[in-house]
C-alpha cells in the first residue's frame, strides 16, 4: 500500500500569501506608475500652459502688424526644468512664421493622442507629442484672435519641452511609491508568518499532548483550542474511549476466556492421568470416555471464542448487504440436519416467507445457527426443533422462531443466559457459555431484540424480532 502523500500546511498557507502579497505589489506599482506619469505630465502641462498664455498675452496688433513682446516671466516658468530643451514659436493661422523655432512638427489626428484639450479662459489649448531633434517633445498650442481697426488675425502660440523632467518625477512618484509598498509587502509577510504559526500552534500543542502520552493512557485530553480544532479534538478524543472500551473489553474477555479453558484443561489431564494409572479396562475405558467429553468441550469452547472473535471483528469492519432470510435459515438447517438426527433430533423448517434484510450473512448466520445448535443439545431424544420465519404485514419486522422440546430456562435465570460463559449450576450439560451470548451481540448490531418463551406443553422458544428490518 503506497504511503499518503505528506503536504506542509505552513507552506501553503505562506505560499498563498506571498502569491497574495506579489499580486497585491504588481498592481499597487502598476498603480502607482500610473499615478506618478499622470501627476508628473499634469504638473508639467500646467508650466507648459502658463509660459504658452503669458507669450500669448503680450502679442498685440498694431496697425495691421503682429507685435511679439517675449515675457521674460515665460521663460523663468519653462527654466524650472533645467535639464529639458525648450522649443517655441508664433505663427499667423495659416500665414506667416512671426518669431521663434521654424518647422516645429505639428499635430498628427491619426497619431498623436493629446492627452488634454480644452481652453482656459477664452483662449483654446491642445497638447501633442512629437519627435523634433531627435527627442520626444511634449507641445501645447495656444490660439488668440487679434482684432484692431477691423482686422483680424489669429496667431499660435506653439511651445515643446522635452519630458526628461516629467519622466524623472513620474520615476521618483513610482520609486518612493514602490518603496513604501515594499515596506508595507514586508511587514505584512512578518505579520502572516507569525499568524501562521499561531493558527498552527494548537495541533503543534495537540501532536506534544499526544507524544507525551504512554501507550496505556487513553484518558481524553483536555486542551485549550480554537473551534476549527475542537472537532478534532472531539474525534481524538471518542477514539480513545472507543479504544478503551475496547481494550477493557478484551482484557475481561481473555480473563474469562482463560479461565473457561483452564477448566476443561485440567479436567482432561485428571483424567488422562487417572487412565494412564487405572488397571482395570473397565474403569480405564470409563475415564478415557470422560478424556473424549473433556476434549470435545474444550474445542467447542475454543471454537466458539474464535467465532466470537471473528464475529467482532466483522461487526466493526463489515458493512451491510442485502441477505435473504428464508435461504440463509434453510442452509443452517441443511448444514446441521445431519449432526441433530445422530443425536436423535429432528430440525424442521416451516417457514414460507421470503424476506430479505439488510445485514451482514456471516454474522447472521452464526448467531442463527448457534441458537439452533443450543436448542438440539437440550432437547430430548426422539423430539423435533421447529425452525419458522414470519413476516406479517402489520408487524415490526420479520421474525424468526426456533422451539424446542427440552427442559427449557427458568424464569428467573432468563435474563443472565445472555451473559458470556453463564451456566445454569441446575444444568447437567456440557456447554461453553457462549452461544446465547454471540447471538444476543450479532441481533444488537443488527437492531433486533432476542425473546425468550416458553413452548407448550413444553420446552423453549428463542424468538429474534428484526424492527423495521425487511426490504422486500
Amino acid at each position: 500500500m503506497a504511503e499518503p502523500i505528506s503536504y506542509s500546511i505552513k507552506q501553503q498557507l505562506a505560499t498563498m500569501a506571498i502569491i497574495l502579497l506579489f499580486i497585491f505589489s504588481a498592481v499597487s506599482y502598476w498603480g502607482a506608475n500610473k499615478y506618478g506619469q499622470r501627476a508628473a505630465q499634469l504638473s508639467y502641462d500646467r508650466l507648459l500652459t502658463g509660459a504658452a498664455f503669458q507669450m500669448a498675452e503680450n502679442i498685440r496688433l498694431q496697425e495691421g502688424r503682429v507685435i511679439v513682446d517675449l515675457p521674460r516671466s515665460a521663460f523663468d516658468t519653462l527654466a524650472l526644468a533645467p535639464d529639458d530643451r525648450v522649443f517655441y514659436a508664433i505663427d499667423i493661422v495659416g500665414g506667416a512664421h512671426i518669431t521663434g523655432y521654424e518647422g516645429l512638427p505639428e499635430s498628427d489626428n491619426q497619431e498623436a493622442a493629446p492627452s488634454m484639450e480644452g481652453s482656459v479662459g477664452q483662449l483654446p489649448v491642445s497638447f501633442f507629442e512629437a519627435d523634433y531633434s531627435g527627442e520626444p517633445v511634449r507641445f501645447v498650442t495656444v490660439e488668440r484672435v487679434l482684432k484692431d481697426l477691423g482686422v483680424a488675425k489669429t496667431v499660435r502660440v506653439k511651445i515643446g519641452q522635452t519630458l526628461l523632467a516629467r519622466n524623472g518625477l513620474a520615476d521618483g512618484i513610482s520609486w518612493r511609491a514602490l518603496q513604501v509598498v515594499g515596506g508595507i509587502i514586508l511587514v505584512a509577510l512578518v505579520v502572516i508568518m507569525f499568524g501562521i504559526w499561531m493558527i498552527l500552534r494548537p495541533l503543534n500543542k495537540l501532536n506534544l499532548a499526544l507524544g507525551k502520552r504512554s501507550p496505556v493512557d487513553l484518558k481524553p485530553l483536555n486542551l485549550n483550542v480554537p473551534q476549527e480544532v475542537r472537532p478534532l479534538l472531539q474525534t481524538i478524543n471518542h477514539f480513545m474511549s472507543q479504544l478503551a472500551s475496547t481494550l477493557d473489553g478484551l482484557k475481561r474477555y481473555t480473563g474469562e476466556a482463560a479461565h473457561q479453558i483452564r477448566t476443561p484443561l485440567a479436567g482432561l489431564k485428571s483424567q488422562a492421568q487417572n487412565a494412564l494409572n487405572e488397571h482395570d479396562p473397565e474403569l480405564r475405558q470409563e475415564q478415557l470416555k470422560r478424556v473424549v467429553e473433556c476434549t470435545d468441550m474444550l474445542s467447542s469452547t475454543v471454537s466458539q471464542l474464535l467465532n466470537r472473535a471473528q464475529l467482532a471483528h466483522r461487526l466493526r469492519s463489515e458493512s451491510f448487504n442485502d441477505v435473504p432470510l428464508d435461504r440463509l435459515i434453510e442452509e443452517v438447517c441443511r448444514e446441521i440436519a445431519v449432526s441433530a438426527l445422530h443425536q436423535g433430533v429432528e430440525v424442521a423448517y416451516l417457514g414460507h416467507a421470503s424476506v430479505v434484510i439488510s445485514g451482514d450473512l456471516f454474522s447472521l448466520k452464526q448467531m442463527v445457527r448457534n441458537i439452533i445448535e443450543n436448542a438440539i443439545q437440550y432437547s430430548p431424544k426422539n423430539s423435533v426443533v421447529e425452525v419458522d420465519l414470519r413476516s406479517e404485514p402489520d408487524s415490526d419486522g420479520p421474525v424468526i422462531s426456533i422451539s424446542d422440546q427440552g427442559p427449557g430456562i427458568p424464569e428467573e435465570e432468563r435474563e443472565h443466559v445472555f451473559e458470556q460463559f453463564y451456566r445454569s449450576p441446575n444444568n447437567p450439560r456440557s456447554g461453553s457459555g457462549l452461544g446465547l451470548a454471540i447471538a444476543q451481540e450479532v441481533a444488537a448490531h443488527h437492531d433486533a431484540h432476542l425473546q425468550l418463551k416458553d413452548n407448550f406443553p413444553r420446552g423453549l422458544t428463542v424468538e429474534i424480532l428484526f424492527h423495521g428490518k425487511a426490504t422486500r
